[in-house]
């Protein structure tokens, strides 16, 4: 069957949903609902508009409501969340599916959002910030088991997808933790209001390191380096790839020292600590290092968290954003303590750090099972 034998055309989110038009909303004193984007999940959102908000072009928002399926269409496209009875919001980048109404028992919503949902992620397209067309879903063909078929396999399926989204809720509980300025009184500095660039220097991305790219490279037995993108979670890498010319120009490559990964677009300006490895990164990340030169002492970890405010002013707020590199290195000015003050910061939050890690792999585990389970059926 194709998209539209059973569902009414996607109802797409309001286009101009800029901070200005949802802060200006927040000024009307009326009730606030969720605005969603192209997240990852629409469960749980820090983002609230007013019921009675217009875009910036002085349209009033759309207020969805009802049974159906957020769809996101850029940043984390293809992923899908059902939806019964709730008020909310959403911007361009996601959309609602609903059933059409001369459908009777064809499709059980909540079990299409979690059978189709890979389905969905490999159509989109670009392997950082992916893109999923309306165009692309009404044209592929998909076969779903019968109505009494899908509400056996949900049923069965609840208990994996609860515990999922309980690991969900903890790690944005923990992620949480991270979204805090953070003050402590260092007593020993080794420079004030410096330029970043004056010590922390950056690798850009290879332009065309696409997971086809990859999959080509895959027979060659050379030394391998872990391919990075726009996705901060170590689950969500590319995979790994040789040495190799790539467009005629030899592959850039970082290894043999640590390094912050920036991503460029999707959920612009996260960072996230890389150990000592062997790296490459695609054009939708920044890798920030040491320069061998700096005369000063300088820990990665704290400067991602003491930091973390300057990174994100450089970025776009719409979920499919873009960070402004050039912007970052050209106007940021650092305080920077003594290294030991600087280790003393950031061993606070490593354990913290490490059991989102721990978090973040065990969901990985579960998407992987809750995949196999479908796909047995």
């Amino acid at each position: 069957m194709k998209f539209l034998d059973v569902f009414n055309k996607i109802q797409k989110g309001d286009y101009a949903l800029t901070d200005e038009a949802i802060y200006h909303s927040l000024q009307n004193g009326d009730e606030l609902i969720p605005l969603y984007g192209g997240n990852k999940s629409h469960n749980k959102t820090d983002r609230k508009i007013s019921i009675t908000a217009k875009t910036k072009k002085g349209v009033p928002i759309t207020v969805f409501s009802g049974e159906g399926v957020i769809i996101s269409l850029d940043g984390s496209a293809g992923s899908m969340t059902y939806k019964c009875d709730e008020h909310f919001s959403l911007n361009h980048h996601a959309g609602f599916i609903t059933l059409r109404s001369d459908v009777v028992n064809k499709v059980f919503l909540e079990f299409f959002a979690l059978y189709m949902q890979s389905f969905y992620k490999n159509l989109s397209i670009s392997d950082g910030s992916k893109t999923l067309s309306l165009e692309k879903i009404y044209s592929a063909e998909f076969n779903l088991p019968d109505f009494p078929t899908q509400q056996s396999i949900l049923k069965k399926l609840k208990k994996t997808k609860y515990l999922l989204d309980v690991l969900q809720r903890v790690e944005e509980s923990y992620l949480s933790i991270f979204e805090k300025e953070i003050y402590f009184e260092y007593t020993d500095y080794q420079a004030k209001n410096i330029p970043l660039s004056s010590c922390i220097g950056y690798l850009s991305g290879n332009s065309g390191l696409t997971e086809e790219f990859i999959y080509q490279m895959q027979q060659s037995k050379n030394e391998r380096y872990s391919v990075l993108s726009s996705a901060t979670e170590e689950r969500t890498m590319m995979g790994t790839i040789p040495l190799c010319n790539i467009n005629n120009k030899l592959l850039k490559v970082f290894e043999e020292q640590e390094g912050l990964l920036v991503t460029r677009n999707g959920k612009a300006g996260q960072t996230r600590f890389l150990p000592a490895g062997k790296y490459t990164i695609n054009d939708h990340a920044y890798i920030l290092y040491k320069k061998k030169d700096s005369p000063y002492l300088i820990d990665l970890r704290w400067l991602a968290l003491q930091y973390r405010p300057q990174f994100l002013q450089y970025s776009s707020s719409a979920d499919n954003g873009t960070w402004n590199m050039t912007g970052f290195f050209k106007y940021t000015k650092i305080d920077i303590p003594s290294i030991r003050e600087q280790q003393a910061v950031a061993a606070r939050y490593f354990p913290i750090e490490k059991r989102i890690e721990e978090i973040q792999r065990i969901m990985g585990d579960y998407d992987a099972l809750l995949a196999k389970e479908i796909a047995f059926t």
